[in-house]
Parts: C-alpha cells; structure tokens; sequence
C-alpha cells in the first residue's frame, strides 16, 4: 500500500481514513514530507480544519535540528520553488485541537548520547556535505528520488540494511514511533464512543507502525483514501 508516491509528473501523498465498526473515532492520517510545495501544506491545514484533535510531531532538539538541516537548506534554493513544513504548516489557528505527541527534546538528546560515536561522527560529517550538494547539485528529481514510502519496505531498503545505521532509525523511527502510537492508544481509550476525528500530521516513514497499530491491535479499517500532491516535477 503506498504512502508516498513518486511518478513521471508529481509526488504525491495518500491521506487515509480509518473507522473502527461499532466505534465513533475516526483517524485521518496526514504523512507528511518536510520539504515540499506551499500548495500542499495549505491543502493539508485545510483539511486539518475538519478534525477535533490533531496529533503532530516535532523534536525540540539541538541535534534534531542539525540533523534536518538539508530541509532548511532546500528552502533557500529558489530554483526548486519548495517550502519547509515548519514555515508554510501555519497551525496556530488550530492550536486548541494539537496535542504535540512527539519525543521531548530531552529524551532525544539522552538517546543520543547512547548511540556509538563512529556513528555520531558519521552523521555530523554527512549532514553538512549533503546540505552542500544539494546547494550546488539539488533539483526536486534530486529531492525526489528515494521519496516513495509503502507500508512495507521496499527491496532497496532491505538490500541497503546497515546494522550500525539502524540504531540511528531505531532512534528517529522507531522510539518516536512508539511514543505517537501510545498517545493514539490513550485517545482511543478515552474517547472511541466518541464521535470524534483525530488527524495525525507525521512525517511518512512513521505512518507504517501507525497504520499498524491501528489496523493490527485496534482493528481499524481503511474507509476511505485520496491523494494530495506534494510537488510537481
């Protein structure tokens, strides 16, 4: 099932909605790409304007920054046209609905510190020559390239598999993960009787374990799904 899709002519983000029979909760999922066009981000707020609780991501980190630091670099490039989500996803007329369900900063940074330090050194040396090609070299193909996200792994990641690199995912990825899939599991014990939509604004690699969760342990079914372009190419 795809959750981004890249194509000769756009990418292109799959919103889905889940109803669980017998329960009035419903969850929109949003997956979101952090570097992307304005026309996107402003479809996304409205639709977001639908929902009564919006679940959104976002580290207050030093070291989560740096690491992101190519998104912020792609926004100075005005040949690509393309925005970061920080800037154009403008939800403070929506802030009574958020609930932040994201890793503390303070946590991150203590999980960091656990992390091998060839590891560390590895990131803090690529971060910055990758922000630099894509100055010099970045077009939204570039950008593009391995944006396309399923619910599984494709063959490519699987091949691509770094046993010293996945503590780095298991950080960004899956401790994340686990912190959003219990603020959905808490909504949904408090509220499923109630008619309610939850929208939840995650970056896409993260939708797998949430669509998981909520189709596995919470046996929610997909009821309806539309796409949403992030970019033209």
């Amino acid at each position: 099932m795809q959750i981004i899709e890249r194509n000769s002519f756009n990418v292109r983000s799959a919103v889905y909605r889940l109803k669980k029979v017998d329960d009035e909760l419903e969850f929109v999922l949003f997956p979101m790409i952090h570097i992307a066009s304005i026309t996107f981000y402003d479809e996304v707020q409205r639709r977001l304007g639908n929902c009564d609780i919006i679940l959104t991501e976002g580290v207050q980190s030093k070291r989560a920054s740096f690491i992101t630091l190519s998104y912020r670099i792609v926004r100075k490039i005005k040949r690509m046209e393309l925005v970061t989500q920080q800037e154009a996803l403008n939800l403070s007329a929506l802030s009574e609905k958020i609930v932040h369900s994201d890793m503390s900063g303070k946590t991150f940074d203590m999980h960091w510190a656990r992390l091998p330090i060839s590891l560390k050194a590895q990131v803090l040396l690529f971060v910055p020559i990758y922000a630099v090609y894509l100055l010099i070299c970045g077009t939204k193909n570039v950008v593009a390239e391995n944006i396309a996200v399923d619910d599984l792994p494709s063959r490519e990641e699987i091949l691509n598999y770094d046993e010293e690199f996945e503590k780095l995912d298991s950080l960004l990825l899956d401790k994340r993960d686990q912190t959003i899939i219990n603020r959905i599991d808490s909504i949904y014990k408090e509220s499923c009787k109630k008619k309610r939509v939850v929208g939840v604004v995650y970056g896409a690699l993260h939708m797998r374990n949430i669509l998981r969760f909520l189709s596995g342990k919470l046996q929610y079914k997909i009821v309806g799904s539309e796409w949403i372009t992030v970019f033209d190419l």
